[in-house]
């Protein structure tokens, strides 16, 4: 069994939350390294001082921001099996801008509930015109929503708990 879902579990996932995203009247989801990113692309991207960032706008096609020098690795992972596109950034690049370039100059984005401090203040700086939310609100109802797969993880670390109970 692979690490990641299926790709197609994978895309359904981003499909979802970029209709919840539209639902709740949000311009843009934005995501870095950690659960959300796994679950919604399958990439486990190290968590960086450089900005990764998967955008999932209301409408249009997610993107991928990640440093020059990560490109192959969101390639090499689900990423590239989902046709996201991968726009990279170098040292001496703005990341931050980049990523406003995607978004309307007005409007409102839902960052992710973990993603760092200073990432936030830095896309906040970058879009002062934006108004940022959680995304926890946009997400949250999907990750309730549990694939076939990831319903036998649960029953296979459900069966694990009850021999160690049992053992003990």
């Amino acid at each position: 069994m692979s690490s990641h879902p299926p790709i197609a579990d994978l895309a359904d996932r981003l499909a979802r939350a970029q209709a919840a995203t539209r639902a709740r009247e949000v311009d843009a989801l934005l995501v870095s390294p950690g659960p959300d990113l796994r679950y919604l692309t399958g990439y486990d991207a190290i968590p960086l001082e450089r900005l990764t960032c998967l955008v999932v706008p209301a409408d249009g096609d997610p993107t991928v921001v990640v440093p020059f020098l990560e490109a192959a690795a969101a390639k090499a992972s689900p990423v590239g099996d989902l046709g996201l596109e991968i726009l990279t950034w170098q040292e001496l690049d703005d990341p931050y801008a980049l990523v406003a370039s995607l978004l309307p100059a007005r409007g409102v984005a839902a960052l992710d509930n973990h993603m760092w401090a200073e990432k936030v203040l830095a896309l906040r700086a970058a879009m002062p015109e934006v108004e940022q939310m959680l995304a926890g609100s946009v997400l949250r109802e999907l990750r309730m929503r549990k694939s076939p797969d990831e319903v036998e993880a649960l029953r296979r670390a459900g069966a694990a708990i009850d021999r160690v109970h049992a053992r003990v």
